[in-house]
């Protein structure tokens, strides 16, 4: 009970005069206050408005509508989470603010609406592109929305997303991920050569030989300055990377990796030191990596280059990131060691490392040999007859 004993006193006034003032919180937020003379009638008017507030399913928060809690939700995180990130809220907050949710009370959003709100977007004139297989980030932005109103504005609210909407996202089935999902050794020495031969600038296919033989992201390497180079050691230092503006595709340095994690170390190959001791003859820019100009390198033109020489030699990749989990499948095939290849990857849990270095690498020709001799002891069995 919010029931504060104050006096006042006025330069004309002997003595001071007493007053109570009454205060109704709910959950934590003041949403009345009134002064009276007396603390009964403070009491019986506090009670009177805590049970007005309480007992009405629409009260406080709840009265807000989706939409406004979407303003409210980015006000907030934009200031927490990293530029990269809300750019990519932004282009999916259309998919809330001009739906049927837009001016739904958060009091009456339920199951039903979010299966509404999935029926609209299918008919969305986005969903008739050819890459657009699923609603499913857009789901997990309405997630966060509503799990961020119930963190922080009204803890009695119930999420009502559940496995069916997460199936209903999904409208046109995705090919399931080849085993070998990554580049084959043969292919990998074609690649290279194609991009060292078919492109004047060379960083590109100097740029691929560091990414295939360090497993870095392609962020992370474009942000490595000489600095963070210990040719005597063969180390490299990764603690920035580059971030491109999703709407203006320009380069910009962030001082942060993209987990607590990803800041490490790795050591590169001794073959891989000639590569870079040339470069830093050549170069005159504080970053390995850069164009003609000694400029940050645009993603859209390293994967341009990239998917050039994929296309070129027939090949089934177009991505930057086909060269990580190349390095995570191979290190993991030569060497056997998952904390190894997670360390070098930089990956907080080892299931996300496994998802990269494909199952294919576990294969071993001990397993049959020793399942077939468990099974078979009669070796006579399979003898030639003659």
């Amino acid at each position: 009970m919010a029931i504060i004993k104050r006096r006042y006193q006025t330069k004309k006034q002997q003595k001071p005069v007493t007053f109570y003032q009454a205060e109704v919180f709910i959950k934590g937020v003041r949403i009345a206050v009134k002064n009276f003379s007396t603390k009964r009638e403070a009491i019986l008017w506090h009670e009177e408005q805590r049970y007005k507030f309480s007992s009405s399913p629409t009260s406080l928060k709840d009265r807000m509508r989706f939409k406004d809690c979407v303003d409210e939700f980015c006000k907030d995180v934009k200031t927490r989470i990293k530029k990269s990130t809300f750019q990519k809220y932004e282009c999916q907050l259309t998919y809330l603010y001009s739906s049927p949710l837009a001016n739904v009370k958060m009091s009456e959003l339920k199951g039903v609406k979010i299966v509404e709100w999935l029926n609209w977007l299918k008919k969305h004139p986005t969903a008739k592109n050819k890459g657009r297989k699923s609603f499913i980030h857009e789901l997990k932005l309405l997630s966060n929305v509503l799990n961020w109103y119930r963190n922080f504005l009204n803890e009695d609210f119930n999420v009502p997303i559940t496995k069916k909407h997460k199936q209903m996202c999904v409208f046109k089935q995705n090919k399931p991920r080849r085993p070998d999902y990554y580049i084959q050794p043969k292919d990998t020495e074609a690649w290279v050569k194609w991009l060292k031969e078919h492109r004047s600038n060379p960083v590109y296919w100097r740029l691929a030989v560091f990414m295939l033989s360090t497993g870095v992201r392609v962020s992370e390497a474009c942000g490595l300055k000489w600095e963070e180079i210990n040719l005597e050691e063969n180390i490299a230092r990764i603690i920035r990377r580059v971030r491109w503006d999703h709407f203006t595709r320009w380069p910009e340095i962030e001082d942060v990796t993209k987990t607590d994690q990803s800041s490490r170390l790795i050591m590169f190959p001794e073959k891989l030191k000639n590569v870079l001791r040339e470069m830093k003859e050549e170069d005159k820019s504080d970053f390995v990596f850069t164009d003609s100009k000694g400029e940050l390198l645009k993603y859209n033109a390293v994967q341009s280059a990239f998917n050039a020489g994929f296309t070129a030699l027939n090949l089934p990749w177009r991505s930057t990131h086909i060269c990580r989990h190349t390095f995570a499948t191979v290190a993991l095939m030569t060497t056997k060691n998952l904390s190894a290849v997670q360390a070098s990857l930089g990956h907080t849990e080892i299931r996300m490392t496994q998802k990269y270095a494909k199952t294919v690498a576990l294969l071993s020709p001990e397993t049959g040999e020793k399942t077939f001799s468990t099974l078979f002891k009669d070796n006579q069995l399979f003898q030639r007859s003659n």
